[in-house]
């Protein structure tokens, strides 16, 4: 177990932190109230920058970090603003008539020879089937004006970025500005010396899934893709059992129960007066070979309104062979009441306590693997 100690992380890490485990080191991302915090997890917790906020006041809707960590876009509520490491402001750009708007995007393109940074903001097109992209170099230079016959300034326009920070696409999705429901628009794309230039459309996605996709998730949500692309595990809608499927066929490969727990209240289920899946946090995979599964207690609203009293009960978490269902075990955590998880991929996850951040391993490396309660 690797342990990290980062004043308020847990609370942090509620308000809209996250973690990117895309890179050989796993980084955590902390939003404050005063600064924008980049760790890198490894036997220890290395800062690597700190993006101090425009001011005091600032009330920032997104935070964008440069892939290099050289700087971060801070979008507010009337403007765009890049702030470098020093907390020296690179560039002030006005959203141009958009106010307090959740439509706002930033991407970054690595360009030229060298790799110079170039920053692609989203502004009001002032039409309604338009979308404006501006390209700015570092200096906050504007180099180039897309305008893309796609989105408009009532929906979501998000550009796709492939390997090595090339533009491979355009997604537009949102509803319209009479309030009537659109169908996602997706178009190859590429850049040209700052100028976004559209392709073809891609045909719907759900259109380009296998035949057997739309079946299988009838009446499950999907609850996380396989690192390798080749799985994916679903959860039935009403929490009576969790599956792994092999893609594309959508086949199920496995399924996990409630039923194949012990019974609440014993053995390893000790700490449940009932079993209970809950959709988004019903697990996922901690690498190819091994997944995650979360049980949840209930809630007893009539004891917290009428005595005051904190009756959330204990979680607990479970490992399982996605390729046959099988049971590893209940995890035991040396301390009580782990509720929330993040899985990194990479055959560790995370878990949060106050000012400490603990790391866990399902193999060699890191860390041995934490005793499940069968193994005890």
């Amino acid at each position: 177990m690797a342990e990290y100690r980062i004043p308020g992380v847990r609370d942090l890490l509620s308000g809209g932190g996250w973690f990117d485990p895309s890179g050989p080191v796993p980084r955590l991302v902390l939003q404050g109230p005063d600064s924008l915090r980049v760790y890198e997890l490894g036997e220890d917790a290395e800062l690597r920058a700190t993006f101090p906020r425009p001011s005091s006041n600032w009330r920032e809707m997104n935070d964008w970090l440069a892939p290099d960590l050289s700087f971060v876009v801070f979008q507010g509520e009337t403007s765009y603003t890049a702030v470098d490491r020093d907390g020296n402001r690179m560039w002030h750009h006005p959203l141009g008539g958009w106010y307090a708007t959740p439509w706002g995007h930033v991407g970054f393109a690595m360009a030229g020879p060298y790799r110079e940074t170039q920053t692609l903001l989203r502004l009001p097109s002032g039409a309604a089937d338009k979308s404006l992209f501006v390209a700015l170099d570092t200096a906050g230079n504007e180099l180039a004006r897309s305008i893309l016959p796609c989105g408009g300034n009532d929906r979501c326009v998000e550009l796709v970025w492939g390997s090595e920070g090339y533009l491979t696409g355009v997604y537009a999705r949102g509803g319209t500005a009479d309030g009537a429901p659109a169908k996602p628009a997706e178009y190859q794309a590429s850049l040209v010396c700052g100028h976004i230039v559209l392709g073809e459309r891609v045909r719907e996605k759900r259109a380009t899934m296998p035949a057997g996709y739309a079946s299988a998730l009838r009446g499950r949500e999907p609850v996380e893709w396989s690192p390798s692309g080749t799985g994916m595990m679903t959860i039935d809608g009403r929490g009576r059992d969790v599956r792994w499927h092999r893609y594309p066929s959508c086949e199920v490969a496995a399924e996990l129960r409630l039923s194949d727990f012990p019974p609440p209240g014993t053995g390893d289920s000790s700490v449940h007066d009932h079993h209970r899946w809950i959709y988004p946090y019903g697990g996922g995979y901690v690498d190819a070979d091994t997944a995650m599964v979360t049980l949840h207690n209930s809630y007893n609203e009539a004891r917290v309104f009428m005595f005051g009293e904190d009756v959330w009960e204990e979680h607990s978490h479970w490992l399982a062979d996605p390729a046959t269902g099988g049971l590893h075990g209940r995890i035991a955590y040396p301390m009580r009441d782990v509720d929330h998880v993040w899985l990194l991929g990479d055959g560790t996850w995370v878990t949060a306590e106050w000012d400490t951040l603990y790391r866990w391993s399902a193999g060699p490396g890191l860390s041995d693997l934490p005793a499940t309660m069968s193994d005890t």
